[in-house]
């Protein structure tokens, strides 16, 4: 009887041993698909001190937080978003031309990514971060600490990076201030330097979105000194130097397409009218199946984290109520089309999917009496 007890505490002793270093073993793993996430808070202490989550930045507060975008919705409020622990995610690029929905697609990627197989970490989803640092403002007005992250702490999901050289100008130019220089005259002065996709081993994220709509939104963007809702007046779309400032869009918008398509070997193209208007939740999908976000005995996506993603995502944080536009010139519109055709031939040549041109909006953007 006393033999059998003791193999019977012996054999309880040797499983309880083998399942503490299966739990260990599963929060240390570090592989590119498996994420391990800095343990977080309940909404209503969230605070907490975490070394391992700490990004490599001496001037962040070591005292970081997990934020709750959801936190007035009683089916959605806990879910949290907090950093990946350090050298846990490898860098990847989210890139586009400015003005091409960055901002709210990052939303929509915090929103879904995180492993939701593992009981302890089913409420937490990872930040994005942008190579612009602190000085952005946070995506959400709920909260966010994405931007604060070190560029090198590989605890993000993606990284922001619009890789495109600036224009000739501050601030968007008007029939006042007329800083663009003539289109050959830039081109005789391009010093861009090759595409940055090095910096991330090749591998990224390029959101496209329609050239005809960015142009807008760059330009409200220019024209308010950075404020992602702020807004310029049409009357200000006129003149030879808003004649430049296209020409500058159509070309710069293509280049850099053209150039990260060309050189990422790790990753996809995503589309912000398919996000927007067609579906949403498939595009998120394959996103995360690019970057191989994924577990092979797993979906990659919790539907409960995909549900409250969707749920929320007309939220109006950072965008503009109204977005003043004109009607392009015939010459402005062939210049854009121009552009859509050669990143479209690219894409093509690359074997990725094509931009959803059925989907853009170009009945109100031309005018032939101009």
């Amino acid at each position: 009887m006393k033999r059998r007890l003791r193999d019977y505490y012996f054999i309880c002793f040797l499983t309880t041993g083998l399942i503490l270093i299966s739990l260990h073993h599963f929060n240390s793993s570090s592989a590119d698909n498996t994420i391990s996430i800095c343990k977080t808070t309940s909404p209503n202490d969230a605070t907490k001190r975490h070394q391992d989550c700490v990004p490599d930045d001496d001037e962040v507060d070591l005292e970081l937080m997990a934020t709750y975008p959801w936190i007035d919705d009683p089916t959605c409020r806990h879910f949290a978003v907090q950093f990946a622990k350090n050298k846990t995610r490898p860098k990847w690029a989210l890139t586009s031309f400015p003005g091409s929905g960055v901002t709210w697609a990052r939303q929509l990627i915090e929103g879904v990514t995180g492993p939701h197989y593992h009981l302890i970490l089913v409420k937490i989803r990872i930040y994005t971060g942008t190579v612009y640092g602190k000085a952005e403002s946070p995506i959400v007005t709920t909260g966010h600490h994405g931007n604060e992250a070190d560029l090198n702490c590989e605890c993000t999901i993606l990284i922001k990076d619009h890789d495109v050289g600036l224009p000739d100008f501050a601030s968007f130019p008007t029939i006042r201030n007329n800083l663009v220089k003539d289109n050959q005259t830039r081109k005789d002065n391009k010093k861009r330097g090759p595409i940055r996709s090095f910096l991330y081993d090749n591998r990224g994220i390029l959101l496209l979105r329609n050239p005809m709509d960015a142009l807008f939104t760059f330009a409200h963007f220019l024209g308010s000194s950075g404020n992602h809702t702020g807004v310029v007046s049409s009357s200000d779309f006129v003149g030879p130097q808003f004649d430049n400032y296209v020409d500058y869009v159509a070309d710069t918008w293509a280049d850099h397409a053209v150039g990260w398509i060309q050189d990422i070997q790790n990753g996809t193209v995503l589309f912000y009218e398919r996000l927007l208007l067609e579906d949403t939740a498939a595009e998120l999908t394959r996103l995360l199946n690019g970057i191989g976000f994924s577990d092979p005995h797993h979906p990659p996506v919790d539907p409960e984290r995909m549900r409250c993603t969707l749920l929320h995502k007309d939220r109006a944080d950072r965008k503009r109520t109204e977005k003043p536009v004109i009607p392009l010139t015939p010459s402005h519109r062939s210049k854009l089309m121009s552009a859509i055709e050669r990143v479209q031939e690219s894409l093509h040549k690359k074997g990725w999917p094509l931009l959803p041109v059925y989907l853009y909006d170009l009945r109100h953007k031309e005018n032939p009496g101009v």
